[in-house]
């Protein structure tokens, strides 16, 4: 089969779309460990 044909199959196969999701799954997942815990406390913001 050449490399086309693998391509096709590829695609057929929705392969493509389960890559991307867990592609995308995986960043959200790491960019929350990365995010500052949120507290039900804010900072005083003071006018200056």
């Amino acid at each position: 089969m050449d490399e086309r044909g693998l391509w096709e199959l590829f695609c057929k196969t929705g392969l493509p779309a389960v890559y991307l999701a867990m592609a995308g799954r995986r960043q959200e997942e790491e960019s929350r460990c990365e995010e500052p815990a949120k507290t039900a406390f804010q900072p005083r913001i003071e006018n200056a």
